[in-house]
């Protein structure tokens, strides 16, 4: 009567503890139930689109391009025609220490109004129009006109002939701008492509957490059924109560087996949520997202040799250092021409002209003013405009360092540097090769243990009926039921395992053939940039159609 007793107590404290687990493990991971929260069905298409269009990653990335675009806006501003002007006037008083100082006090007053206009062009070549221009008016008496107007319009060319001649620093900025925009381009291809791939990982991760919750919970199902024959039958004396103390210890753990799936799947929802969804919205958190799609096993063919093929071609991270090595070659040009002499040409062409009140003096020289000629700043231009008194020159400047040492170690420099990105380049090749080799076995293995992990569920299934018929005829026992319930439970969850993976193989497959891994700690991504922002947030539509085609019409 006592050891009844024992039991019945043991058996009550059992409960008790898996109810709290139980109790607990359900607050702590869903907060709600499942039944009480809003659902949101997606399918694999759905959810790919919606990554791409809300992706928080993906949202930062897009800045890229736009921000390359400004880069090369902002150099090719070098080439902007300008404009200079200088307006002043001022007033100079002159003592007077000689006969020819023209007075006493010398006053000059002048007024200066210049302009220009300066063209740097692609050829290395500078060219300047400038028209000056300056008003005196002075008490000295040696002058003929006052006041006098004096103006100048000129040409002048400035054109290198060796040293910056075929590149210099600012073409060499604006192609390696160029080229930077370029590979922003394709890096935020690259951040597309590794958000489809991660949203379908994470999508096949829920599906997965889905069914091993309901494995778990099958388990503990005929883990309870269990439990309930062995009270039957130790109340009708045919079975020892100990077993029944057994089978309520394998009912509380595999109620523990349910809190940990069910915390597993709140974490994947959760991983999905940020990667489909945009901001942190307490609605979002709440949703309780129901895939609608199901993951299959068909086999699908792996030609691992056309895949490396096209992962050398196409790849971002190879395209991106290909065009690495294209900016590397700038650098070796410019600096290389900068050993060259410097041999710029210098021209100029210009007509100036003057007009004013002329004086009439007598004596000439010195003497008071007896009559004037009327004149003015029109006068001035008519010579200028007309050339009537041109001015030109023709000639060379000449320039070298010796022994030049700067620009020689810059040139090595640059020598070395491309021939370090090549070595890089030819390590990532051997790298991508691996990965995509990697992966495509990954596919082929996968496709092998899926099959594999079905048989050993089939019979696990077979194993079960066996053992609880023996076990309803008194010929097995309690243990060997108990394990091949769990063995049952481990086959089912190694082939929902199996599956899901195998269907992750195939993204990842294809993922290595078109992008390396993002900076972002994404898994994959898609689309087509050209620099400017307007275009890549276009990358929604592109990268649908991309995801598509790379799984060649199917939806992984």
């Amino acid at each position: 009567m006592a050891s009844r007793e024992v039991m019945k107590d043991m058996r009550a404290g059992i409960r008790a503890s898996a109810a709290v687990l139980l109790a607990f493990g359900l607050a702590a991971g869903t907060g709600v139930l499942a039944q009480d929260r809003p659902t949101l069905e997606l399918t694999l298409d759905e959810t790919v689109k919606r990554a791409l269009e809300n992706n928080a990653d993906l949202a930062v990335e897009r800045y890229n391009p736009e921000l390359s675009g400004e880069d090369v806006r902002a150099a090719e501003g070098y080439y902007d025609p300008f404009v200079f002007a200088n307006l002043s006037r001022s007033s100079t008083d002159t003592k007077g220490t000689t006969f020819f100082s023209g007075g006493d006090i010398v006053n000059t007053k002048t007024n200066v109004w210049n302009f220009g206009l300066g063209l740097p062009v692609k050829s290395g070549a500078q060219l300047e129009v400038s028209f000056n221009n300056n008003k005196r008016d002075t008490n000295n008496a040696f002058t003929s006109f006052n006041p006098i107007y004096n103006s100048f319009l000129g040409f002048n060319l400035n054109q290198p002939l060796l040293k910056n001649f075929r590149i210099d620093a600012p073409r060499q900025q604006l192609r390696v701008a160029k080229k930077n925009r370029e590979i922003s381009d394709v890096q935020f291809r690259q951040a597309v492509i590794n958000t489809v791939a991660s949203a379908k990982f994470f999508y096949y991760d829920l599906i997965y957490a889905i069914d091993n919750l309901e494995a778990t919970r099958t388990n503990l199902g005929l883990a309870k059924k269990l439990l309930g024959e062995n009270e039957i039958r130790v109340k009708v004396g045919t079975m020892a109560p100990l077993d029944v103390v057994t089978a309520q210890s394998e009912v509380a753990s595999r109620e523990e087996g349910v809190i940990v799936a069910e915390n597993a799947l709140a974490e994947a929802e959760d991983n999905l949520k940020r990667a489909i969804f945009p901001l942190n919205d307490p609605s979002m958190w709440a949703l309780r997202i129901v895939p609608t799609d199901r993951p299959s096993a068909e086999p699908v063919p792996v030609d691992i040799d056309a895949a490396v093929r096209s992962a050398l071609q196409n790849r971002t991270d190879v395209v991106s250092a290909r065009k690495g090595l294209e900016r590397e070659d700038y650098n070796v040009q410019y600096l290389r021409n900068q050993l060259l002499p410097r041999l710029d040409l210098v021209a100029g062409y210009g007509g100036a002209g003057a007009g004013g009140t002329q004086l009439i003096r007598d004596p000439e020289i010195g003497g008071p003013v007896v009559d004037t000629i009327p004149g003015g700043y029109g006068d001035a231009l008519g010579e200028v405009y007309g050339f009537d008194f041109p001015t030109w020159t023709l000639g060379f400047n000449v320039s070298y360092a010796i022994p030049n040492r700067t620009d020689k170690a810059l040139a090595a420099q640059a020598r070395i540097s491309k021939d370090q990105a090549l070595a890089s380049f030819r390590r990532l090749e051997l790298q991508v090769a691996a990965e995509v080799r990697t992966a495509g076995r990954g596919v082929e293995s996968g496709f092998k243990r899926v099959a594999s992990t079905q048989a050993a569920r089939v019979l696990a299934e077979q194993r079960l009926d066996a053992e609880e018929k023996k076990f309803d005829a008194g010929m097995s026992t309690n243990f060997l039921v108990t394990q091949a319930q769990r063995d049952l439970q481990t086959a089912r969850v190694n082939e929902l395992q199996a599956v899901g993976d195998y269907r992750k193989s195939i993204v990842n497959f294809q993922r290595v053939q078109e992008a390396g891994l993002s900076g972002t700690g994404a898994v994959a991504v898609l689309t087509t940039g050209t620099g400017q922002a307007g275009q890549a947030l276009r990358s929604s539509q592109a990268a649908a159609s991309v995801a598509q085609a790379s799984s060649g019409g199917q939806s992984f």
